[in-house]
């Protein structure tokens, strides 16, 4: 490159910076959200996403936002973005995007007033990608949850989450927009393959109380393996047997690369629900993890561990459903204080009691259950079937006697004071911070009778069912 094209180049974007055409202020700063005015899905009207949504759910919510006009391509993106975003030039060139000239303006557009950020579908135009993007939107119709529909509805029609103060849950927002974009599994703007591959990524969401698969994975003797091995593998390898000593989440969930990760699991929310995998009704599904079991393992070997996670299960379930028989009839006869017409209506259930299905504003005893069935008897399930000795045992299984014996602790604790209750004649009304505070005002609810003006959160009034 002559001296003068470089002296020029470099006046050039000087100028641009100075004058403030690459700013990422918010070009409606001055009131107007534009495409955050509202949200969407079956709750839309009642609740407003927060900024990042926009890169959560780009195809709903983004909007380019920059003074530059113009359009540009291949080498002119670089030229500039060396200087305002020199990781992302960094990263790309260590990608294969790189070598077969896949340019910024190739996923985001040349016309810099007309940007867009990509999804799926922009990765699967153009033959690129069409195979891996046809496989993962297969994901909804092979069952739930799965990737491909974990935004939508899993997230915006969510009454339990819609109903919550959207900063608050905005750690669900991000890591179930792995529906809305690539870069969850793929890191940009290296787009490593190998990276996909690796445990890490699978548990840069795939943890916590509720889906506890990187833990429950990492304490296996599969994940020690990896752990203390990994490092000599050739992670550029595809997923298939000779390939890799020990499993990994994708070499079992992504079986020889397929992007439909769910395809051969049978759907019980994570654990939630109880299933009999060993029906004949999933019989094709569990022969396919037998399969890929055959690798390392022997059919026998394979199919006898299996039934016995089924059967860890089954026990879990079973202290489930004695705890809530327990809580149940204290519904019935009238024990638990503040359910259900005492309390703030809930977004899609009114004051309809709803065990199990809200985490706040329930009495102690049912967000013991709650826990007990969505945090202990999850982690039974994936610990179980991700083959961890400790976390299905003393983790979650002496954990969930724990909630049992607390269950029956409190319960007959209700009884007895409702006995001395009603010896001594005390008529008790429920306390009315159980309906009202700063937070709880602060829950999103829909109009109801019971529900009056001074309920509201000042200047905050949700707009009734049937509008």
């Amino acid at each position: 490159m002559s001296t003068k094209k470089k002296i020029f180049i470099f006046f050039f974007v000087f100028t641009l910076i100075s004058f403030g055409l690459f700013s990422s202020a918010n070009v409606h700063a001055g009131g107007e959200l534009g495409k955050l005015a509202n949200g969407e899905g079956k709750w839309g009207k009642f609740w407003k996403p927060i900024e990042m949504y926009r890169w959560w759910d780009p195809e709903h919510y983004f909007e380019a936002d920059n003074e530059v006009e113009g359009t540009f391509s291949d080498t002119d993106c670089i030229t500039c973005h060396k200087l305002t975003t020199p990781g992302i030039v960094i990263a790309w060139k260590e990608s294969k995007h790189s070598g077969a000239l896949v340019t910024c303006d190739k996923c985001h557009g040349n016309d810099h007033q007309k940007l867009f950020m990509p999804t799926p579908d922009t990765c699967g135009t153009k033959g690129c990608h069409a195979k891996q993007v046809k496989q993962f939107k297969s994901e909804k119709d092979s069952g739930k949850p799965a990737h491909a529909r974990a935004f939508h509805p899993d997230v915006v029609e969510a009454g339990w989450q819609i109903s919550k103060p959207q900063p608050e849950v905005a750690g669900c927002a991000q890591c179930h927009s792995i529906e809305n974009k690539c870069d969850a599994c793929h890191f940009r703007h290296t787009f490593k393959a190998s990276e996909a591959r690796r445990p890490e990524t699978c548990g840069y969401c795939h943890n916590g109380p509720d889906h506890r698969d990187i833990e429950c994975y990492e304490s296996s003797a599969h994940g020690v393996i990896t752990k203390i091995d990994g490092d000599n593998w050739d992670w550029d390898k595809t997923l298939k047997a000779g390939n890799y000593r020990s499993p990994t989440c994708a070499y079992c969930h992504m079986y020889n690369g397929t992007h439909n990760a769910v395809k051969n699991t049978v759907y019980a929310h994570m654990g939630v629900e109880e299933k009999d995998r060993g029906a004949e009704e999933y019989a094709g599904k569990r022969k396919a993890w037998v399969n890929i079991c055959n690798d390392c393992h022997s059919s026998r070997f394979a199919a006898a561990y299996l039934r016995g996670a089924d059967e860890t299960v089954k026990v879990s379930h079973a202290k489930v459903r004695e705890a809530k028989a327990v809580v149940e009839d204290l519904h019935k006869d009238g024990f638990l204080e503040a359910m259900p017409k005492d309390l703030a209506p809930f977004l899609d259930a009114g004051h309809k009691w709803n065990l199990g299905g809200r985490m706040y504003n329930i009495t102690e005893i049912e967000r013991i259950w709650f826990d007990m069935l969505v945090y202990q008897g999850t982690t039974i399930f994936k610990s179980a079937f991700h083959m961890s000795a400790d976390m299905q045992t003393y983790v979650a299984a002496f954990q969930q006697d724990e909630s049992l014996l607390k269950i029956k602790s409190e319960a007959s604790k209700l009884r007895r004071i409702k006995a001395l209750e009603e010896k001594a004649g005390i008529n008790h009304v429920p306390y009315d911070f159980w309906k009202k505070g700063e937070y709880t005002d602060s829950l999103l609810v829909i109009d109801s009778p019971e529900k009056t003006e001074s309920d509201h959160p000042k200047g905050e009034h949700p707009k009734k069912e049937s509008d």
